[in-house]
């Protein structure tokens, strides 16, 4: 038993003791096994992560194992900004990393999964040979670490906002308690979580087209552009992946486009977007642009600026020719869709 509690030192150094161990007072004066050597507070988009940076202060080796640790955490959270979500709501999650190394609980309660909001909350341990890249999310299951005296570790919280529509996007906001039990004894940390670093945008962007969809002979940027063609099939059309949005945003779409000469129909660029949830994927019909690309036999540029939806999660993006007599071609290059007024949104209570 002896040491199976030192190797629960490894999550208990982090946090302020809120109780001792058994009467005998083995445990009392004693120094720590573990110390802290940082502790950090970022925001992933919609999330909070917290690490912690442990160093092992004893002479011997400690080998981390879930199955006598217990994480709860909870709080009073909100975000005036989203519908719904301007009350703050109590947020309690109880993790047992035996089991798995996230849990969730509702902070609103709905039977329409796209107007339910959760918190999930997951739990990782890095050893530094085992160091993680700054992105990487918490598994399923929280496997046994060692570290060797003197060597640091890193423990990491993850607290996600799980909601369809502003869960990528926006944090929950407000102070948590975090409380971790081993055995007898329980630890308490207050990372402040009350406070949005920034307004968040998906960090993604349309991939290239497939290389036999390119054509090096015409370009606004090399080395090629896309190409469709009227006479033949599968080439007349062209949709980049569904991407998400932040719903609410100013978003300005720009591209470069070519028609030859000598087409007959017409040629159109149409974006569309979509509220996605687990159960359905609908279009939004005004959250559409439709237009004709008049302009033949020169590159011609294209801005424009759209509105993303208060309930759209993602964006498509598409380039069409259509030929009764299957004659046509057409080139699109230096395809962007950002973000603009991203402050305006800050600003907004």
């Amino acid at each position: 038993m002896y040491g199976r509690l030192i190797s629960g030192w490894l999550l208990l150094g982090l946090l302020t003791p809120q109780a001792t161990t058994a009467d005998d007072g083995g445990s009392i004066g004693a120094p720590n096994r573990v110390t802290i050597v940082r502790r950090s507070i970022r925001q992933d988009l919609g999330a909070w992560v917290v690490d912690y940076r442990l160093r092992n202060e004893t002479a011997a080796g400690l080998v981390v194992v879930p199955s006598e640790i217990e994480v709860k955490t909870e709080g009073w959270v909100s975000n005036s900004r989203l519908a719904g979500h301007s009350t703050p709501r109590r947020a309690v999650v109880a993790l047992r990393p035996a089991e798995k190394a996230w849990a969730e609980a509702d902070v609103i309660a709905s039977e329409d999964e796209a107007e339910r909001c959760r918190e999930r909350v997951s739990l990782a341990v890095w050893s530094d040979d085992l160091a993680p890249d700054p992105t990487a999310r918490p598994a399923d299951r929280l496997a046994p670490i060692s570290l060797a005296p003197g060597a640091t570790g890193l423990v990491r919280l993850r607290f996600d906002h799980q909601h369809v529509v502003q869960g990528a996007c926006d944090p929950l906001l407000g102070a948590r308690t975090v409380a971790f039990r081993v055995g007898q004894e329980t630890f308490r940390d207050e990372p402040p979580l009350d406070v949005e670093a920034r307004v968040a945008e998906p960090d993604v962007s349309w991939p290239e087209p497939p290389v036999e969809r390119r054509d090096s002979r015409y370009y606004v940027s090399a080395p090629d552009s896309l190409h469709l063609q009227a006479d033949v099939p599968g080439r007349q059309y062209f949709r980049y992946p569904d991407r998400p949005v932040r719903h609410g945003a100013r978003m300005r779409l720009t591209f470069w486009y070519l028609v030859a000469h000598g087409g007959s129909g017409e040629a159109r660029a149409r974006l569309s977007q979509y509220k996605d949830t687990p159960t359905s994927c609908r279009v939004i019909p005004d959250g559409g642009l439709d237009r004709e690309l008049t302009t033949v036999g020169r590159w011609t540029h294209v801005e424009t600026f759209v509105r993303i939806a208060p309930e759209a999660t993602v964006a498509a993006l598409e380039f069409r020719l259509s030929s009764d007599s299957g004659i046509g071609e057409m080139w699109i290059d230096d395809v962007a869709f950002e973000p603009v007024d991203l402050d305006a949104l800050a600003r907004t209570p």
